[in-house]
């Protein structure tokens, strides 16, 4: 007989273990421990004998120093940095495997910070250690003795608490969304390298030849967990085989496009892919140096676009992708699964269409379920996706800076402690 879940004869809503497992939080020496815009940090996956790195706890933190005008220190603060800096600070990431690299992305920044957009706003207001902050709090942080008013007691306190301290989550999903790991159980080193991006995309500045900054005193922090039994099980699995899955985002190509222009061409072609998720397209005004703000996305007014798909017209949308269809469209990709019910994430209809938080998202999988892997469309490189697209006429002069992100499913196989295949 059903009861409901409050009267269910088994009702139980927690398991009961006997694990018994020690935990350390880790924070360790890094070399080199500065670095400067167009530098590149190499990380090695920790290795530590008989412990375990605890998922989505990885990073790298260091204090960042900006030059300031000395004549006017404490007093007002000219040079800053741009919002949410953990995302805007690295322009490369790569992942390595052994000496296969099996993640590359470009123009990371562009990519990594739209994706924050589609967080709640509670986690957002959370972030302040990844440089997620209102304007007078990136300008405290950055000069601590600077008593700007008006200043929140409550950012006070917080320029107390984190001063200039920064972190830069290293955000992978083979560390942050499969097993514990650790660097000891596997033959084939993981590493990550990470490129310093340039002062114009990281800080906001008046005085373009004064304007600098520098990471300091960086150091790697993560968690770990001491359990003999989980160790030996996912060195079992390391030495069996286990799949790790992740999305592969590849930065297409980027070109500068009129605003005045009517109609767009776009092909895609030249890509081998098992799963191929989505094709998106992030649109920048073009801007001075110095004046960047790291979390505006042009919308171009696209009015309708026309698919050609393997040779074959009018595929995706068989009466044209229109304006009103590309808010559900993009929420198919990049609104988290728990959020899809309540909607409950920072990004809205309002800012998508006319916040300035827009980008383009085409769709090819066969389903919207982000917890599934394997769903895109299979693509040869001998096949083309041609998009027709057609603008609004604005009235507006100038140029977007477009940038093509290629989004397929990937998975690497790790058998006998080492990179056994890996495929996209």
């Amino acid at each position: 007989m059903e009861r409901g879940t409050y009267l269910a004869p088994f009702r139980c809503l927690k398991n009961s273990v006997r694990f018994k497992g020690e935990t350390t939080n880790y924070v360790t020496n890094f070399s080199p421990a500065n670095a400067k815009p167009g530098d590149v940090l190499y990380v090695d996956f920790p290795s530590i004998k008989d412990e375990l790195i605890v998922p989505n706890t990885f990073a790298l933190a260091f204090d960042l120093e900006i030059m300031l005008d000395t004549n006017l220190a404490g007093e007002t603060v000219k040079t800053c940095p741009v919002n949410n800096l953990a995302a805007n600070i690295i322009s490369e990431f790569r992942v390595k495997v052994g000496s296969q690299t099996i993640f590359e992305l470009n123009y990371a920044h562009l990519y990594n910070t739209y994706k924050d957009l589609w967080l709640t706003s509670q986690e957002r207001g959370n972030m302040i250690v990844n440089g997620i902050q209102d304007i007078a709090m990136r300008k405290l942080r950055t000069d601590l003795k600077s008593d700007l008013e008006p200043s929140k007691s409550i950012n006070t306190t917080l320029r107390n608490i984190f001063g200039k301290r920064y972190k830069i989550p290293i955000n992978f999903e083979m560390v942050t969304h499969h097993m514990p790991l650790s660097g000891a159980l596997l033959d084939s080193k993981l590493s990550f390298e990470l490129k310093i991006n340039d002062k114009k995309q990281v800080l906001v500045y008046k005085d373009k030849e004064n304007a600098n900054f520098e990471l300091k005193k960086i150091c790697l922090e993560f968690s770990t967990v001491r359990d003999t039994i989980l160790y030996r099980e996912v060195e079992r699995d390391l030495t069996g085989g286990v799949q790790f899955l992740f999305d592969h985002v590849h930065h297409y190509k980027q070109e500068e496009i009129e605003k005045e222009s009517t109609f767009l061409n776009i092909e895609i072609q030249g890509l081998d892919r098992r799963s191929l998720k989505g094709i998106l397209l992030i649109f920048e005004n073009d801007y001075k140096e110095g004046e960047r703000v790291s979390e505006e996305f042009a919308n171009p007014r696209i009015k309708n676009i026309k698919y050609t798909i393997d040779g074959l017209p009018n595929k995706h949308f068989s009466d044209g992708y229109k304006e009103y269809n590309q808010w559900d469209e993009i929420c198919k990709y990049f609104m988290r699964e728990d959020l899809k019910s309540s909607q409950l994430c920072f990004m809205d209809l309002e800012r998508y269409y006319a916040g300035h938080k827009f980008a383009l998202w085409t769709d090819l999988r066969s389903t919207e379920d982000n917890q599934l892997h394997g769903t895109g469309k299979f693509h040869e490189a001998k096949n083309v996706i041609k998009m027709e697209i057609t603008k609004d006429e604005t009235g507006v002069v100038g140029k977007y800076i477009m940038h093509t992100y290629v989004i397929s499913d990937a998975r690497i196989i790790i058998k006998d402690k080492k990179l056994a295949s890996y495929e996209y």
